[in-house]
């Protein structure tokens, strides 16, 4: 073999092999982002339902449009005022909260605030050169960020499970039923336990839904913060692992999830706290 011909032998065996290097890289990343899809999609559910849980804080029982219409008629015919801009609202649903609207932007920008660091952090992971050292040195410089998204997280939830949101609204107005039950005067005292006895349901039967909504809540960070440790650990490890190995953390992560999913509502109000703490460990 001349000269020649065995550097260019070489060079094609340098080139094969960076191909097959560059290959395994690009598959170590695509398969690093299955992971840092299943956390991308945790948090915006979770966020969601933090979502969801404030806002009905303050929604009134829902109402068949029939019983809608019935009540404005009767605010009408009731009402001596004059209908303006600032009144109509009322007059159309007694019962709903109105927010300052300052509150609700603010509000409103807070949970927009959460969501996009999330989304940031994903987005590190689309424009991940897969096959490159740039690709690998990003992974490497996402832990930090991870770290601090993870604690994020796991303060929310904490914050969430102390002090959860109640169906405010809701249970004001069945206490203004339960005193206007027992504000009435009533010559027929099984007919008032009666009330007092549907009464009772409705209150438990709202405080069923309250516990659930809380509880879903709660799960929804849980697993948004499982599946961040799982994949802290991916990126922190990520150049001893192999495809195979990364692999296995998304079927790990998927387990996981269905495993959460499974507790009861009970189970994840009374386990969540160390739930939360095993996922910062």
């Amino acid at each position: 073999m001349t000269f020649s011909n065995c550097t260019s032998f070489i060079r094609r065996s340098v080139l094969i092999s960076l191909i097959t290097l560059l290959a395994a890289c690009s598959q170590k990343a695509e398969t690093l982002k299955l992971s840092v899809s299943q956390f991308g999609s945790a948090t915006e559910r979770a966020f969601d339902k933090y979502g969801d849980a404030y806002a009905t804080q303050f929604a009134p029982f829902p109402k068949s449009d029939a019983a809608k219409r019935n009540t404005f008629i009767n605010n009408i015919k009731d009402f001596t005022g004059k209908v303006t801009p600032a009144n109509i609202d009322t007059l159309l649903d007694p019962d709903a909260v109105k927010i300052d609207p300052d509150v609700a932007r603010e509000w409103q920008d807070t949970l927009k605030g959460l969501r996009s660091r999330y989304q940031q952090f994903v987005a590190i992971f689309d424009n991940i050169e897969a096959g490159s050292a740039l690709g690998a040195s990003a992974v490497k410089n996402s832990g930090p960020i991870l770290e601090k998204l993870r604690t994020q997280l796991v303060t929310i939830s904490n914050d969430f499970a102390r002090t959860p949101p109640q169906f405010l609204t809701r249970r004001s107005t069945l206490i203004a039923e339960l005193n206007k039950i027992r504000s009435q005067d009533s010559n027929n005292p099984e007919a008032e336990r009666l009330l007092v006895e549907a009464w009772w349901q409705e209150w438990n039967s709202l405080m069923a839904a309250e516990s659930t909504m809380q509880a879903e809540t709660l799960r929804a960070f849980v697993t948004a913060s499982a599946l961040g440790n799982k994949l802290q650990g991916q990126i922190d490890n990520y150049a001893r692992l192999d495809v195979r190995s990364l692999i296995t953390a998304v079927e790990d992560g998927i387990k996981l999830t269905d495993q959460i999913d499974k507790l009861s509502p009970q189970e994840i109000l009374t386990q969540g706290t160390g739930l939360l703490e095993t996922a910062t460990n």
